[in-house]
């Protein structure tokens, strides 16, 4: 007997429209569970689709025997998803060490692809060229937060990183500090009711940071045509 398949399958970022036909019909038809990051969160989109397959909890902080167990629903020749609460699994989240852990036992992992903030943010960026660096969160301490954005200063190309509402602010005074002159890009809340663009020198998003809105999930995309060796500074 062969073993399932994992399903690692896109989600919306915000639209429920986003999400596609594809993966909806293996949902629907093809999966034995739904691993996911917030069982209440994915329950809701599987819901709006009339979804009935079984959630389980699969986070950052679960213990190895959920990806054990996982597995064993795998070998046992049944099919299994990942999802995360939105966009792409396996990008910012726990899902690569299920991914991982089903290529040491020769399962078949099939990408089902769609929303992702990383392309929607890349995709609205006016940026011509073919280099691309997806930088994740940066740290949440202001010395270390500085010193990975001095590291890449070295990248010729579009950087882009995710930031959460909370720390928006200093992410975007950072910015200004090692990239002054540079154009950035803010998508936040992208796809969904209240989706907003905000571009600008970062100096320049700087003067006008008291009007940029604390909620909402962030993307930020910084265009860097002028590399240089960075000087980085020691941790604060």
């Amino acid at each position: 007997m062969g073993t399932g398949t994992l399903y690692v399958i896109a989600t919306p970022i915000g639209n429920m429209d986003d999400m596609t036909i594809r993966a909806i019909s293996i949902l629907k038809n093809e999966v034995e569970s739904v691993f996911c990051e917030d069982t209440r969160q994915t329950r809701k989109l599987l819901t709006h689709y009339g979804i009935t397959a079984p959630t389980q909890s699969l986070h950052a902080h679960s213990p190895q025997h959920r990806i054990d167990g996982a597995i064993g629903i795998l070998m046992a020749g049944k099919s299994i998803a990942y999802v995360t609460d939105s966009g792409t699994p396996g990008i910012s989240d726990p899902g690569s060490k299920l991914v991982a852990a089903a290529r040491e036992h020769s399962v078949p992992v099939c990408p089902v692809p769609g929303a992702s903030a990383l392309a929607a943010l890349a995709s609205v960026s006016g940026y011509h060229g073919r280099r691309l660096l997806f930088a994740g969160f940066l740290s949440k301490k202001d010395g270390r937060r500085k010193k990975e954005l001095h590291e890449l200063r070295s990248f010729g190309g579009l950087i882009i990183l995710y930031e959460s509402p909370y720390r928006i602010r200093k992410l975007l005074h950072a910015i200004a500090e090692v990239f002054p002159e540079n154009r950035v890009l803010i998508g936040r809340e992208m796809t969904k009711f209240h989706e907003e663009f905000i571009s600008d020198t970062a100096t320049g998003l700087l003067e006008r940071i008291e009007s940029i809105k604390e909620k909402g999930e962030f993307a930020v995309a910084i265009l860097n045509d002028d590399p240089v060796e960075p000087d980085i500074p020691e941790d604060e």
